[in-house]
């Protein structure tokens, strides 16, 4: 089992190197490019929503991955408020694109790509874990 951990403040340079750094983990760990792929994905949207949403964006975050034989593991800390990403109500993908509200297809597409969501918060820590299937 490999195993991947960093702490960054979530700005949107620092996601993006966080991004290429665990695609270079994931890639040098067997993984194959889709789910190197959707685990990156979920990264920079959890922590993109951290900072923009977060009311934190100049706190650290911590970042946790561990690739088994069949899945990526991964948990993301942060200080922020509080926010179930499970309970963000699902947009409407079927209205045309000048009706639909802005915003909410990130948290969407995690809920897809993802074969576990999980969430919990101490009321100091918020802690967002997920799995992404490697077949």
């Amino acid at each position: 089992m490999a195993r991947f951990t960093a702490d960054i403040t979530p700005h949107p340079e620092a996601i993006g190197r966080l991004a290429d750094d665990v695609s270079d983990f994931l890639r040098g760990a067997g993984v194959d490019a889709r789910a190197v792929h959707h685990v990156a994905l979920v990264i920079e949207e959890i922590l993109t929503n951290v900072a923009t949403h977060g009311g934190c964006p100049d706190l650290p975050a911590t970042i946790a991955l561990e690739v088994r034989q069949d899945r990526v593991s991964g948990e993301i800390g942060d200080q922020g408020r509080s926010f179930d990403p499970r309970t963000a109500p699902t947009p409407d993908i079927d209205a045309p694109i000048d009706e639909r509200q802005i915003g909410g297809l990130g948290l969407h597409l995690v809920k897809h790509l993802t074969s576990a969501l999980e969430y919990r918060s101490d009321g100091t820590q918020n802690w967002t874990t997920f799995c992404i299937p490697r077949t």
